[in-house]
């Protein structure tokens, strides 16, 4: 049974590297190696699954996650049971791994598992288990999640700039720039962008350039920032939401398509309203597997 994970540990004291390799559905070749830290008093279980013979093979990251699924808890000492979510680079889930392996006297061996499409539920079997005793040459290194900080660590700095003297009385900028900060220090995710219309000081107190908003319905803050509007005076904005598994923020590309956002809770939909002479085109979007899809369009003529 894994020992308790004493409070008073710090960061990644505990750690446990296990893999294997095998065939899905019994002709998919994967690699799959993970690590249990004890993780400022909590396990924490992530690793990667890795395609050796795909056309760009790469390490995928996974995390221990049972979601909305009831934990399976077995009833020997010695064996256990994962499930982990598989995160591509931009937040979305693309796979779900079951597995169940024993451990005797320090000894690693797999049992069981399997690899399910979230979004078809196929269910794909592994078989042909060889366990592997080391990290594999692929492995890029611990996760970030085990060192991650927690979401209230993060601060959002905006500055609006390339000022310049377009009336000769008013100051007018054309570009915001947003500081990501957590910790105390800049993130990478900091950036510049070029805004849609230029403001003057007077509008600039005026209007909200950084919102924390819950966009994607799963009760925590994410990010929105204010560019600007449209020729049709319709705003636009940059998103990021937050993934409290992987502790990351993610840009959402999709999000700069919605003009004058409508959210609804109650559906979990976000809808656009995007002007275009007279012609009115309504977008709906929801999120399927972390995410932003369109599921509905119309358009109706403003003239009528």
């Amino acid at each position: 049974m894994m020992m308790i994970c004493a409070a008073f540990v710090s960061a990644q004291d505990v750690t446990e590297n296990r893999g294997f390799k095998a065939t899905l559905n019994g002709k998919i070749a994967v690699e799959v190696a993970f690590q249990t830290v004890c993780n400022n008093g909590n396990w924490q279980t992530a690793g990667y699954i890795y395609y050796p013979k795909a056309k760009t093979p790469a390490p995928i990251l996974i995390v221990e996650n049972w979601g909305k699924e009831k934990p399976v808890i077995s009833d020997e000492d010695n064996v256990f049971d994962r499930r982990f979510v598989e995160y591509q680079p931009d937040g979305e889930t693309t796979g779900i791994l079951y597995l169940t392996y024993a451990e005797v006297e320090g000894d690693f061996q797999m049992m069981k598992g399997s690899w399910k499409n979230p979004t078809t539920g196929r269910v794909l079997r592994m078989s042909d288990f060889e366990e592997m005793y080391e990290l594999p040459s692929w492995w890029p290194g611990s996760p970030a999640v085990f060192s991650a900080p927690n979401r209230d660590a993060w601060k959002f700095l905006f500055k609006l700039e390339d000022r310049y003297d377009d009336s000769g009385d008013s100051e007018w900028m054309n570009s915001i720039s947003v500081k990501f900060e957590v910790n105390g220090k800049e993130h990478p995710l900091s950036f510049e962008e070029p805004l849609n219309g230029s403001v003057n000081s007077e509008m600039e107190e005026k209007l909200d350039w950084i919102i924390e908003k819950d966009i994607n319905f799963d009760g925590i803050p994410d990010l929105m920032v204010y560019l600007g509007v449209t020729q049709q005076a319709q705003s636009l904005y940059k998103a990021f939401v937050w993934n409290p598994v992987t502790r990351q923020f993610y840009e959402v590309k999709t999000f700069q398509e919605i003009e004058e956002p409508e959210f609804d809770s109650k559906a979990k939909t976000i809808t656009s309203y995007a002007r275009d002479g007279s012609t009115l085109y309504t977008d709906t979007y929801q999120w399927k597997n972390g995410k932003l899809i369109k599921i509905a369009s119309k358009k109706d003529s403003l003239d009528e």
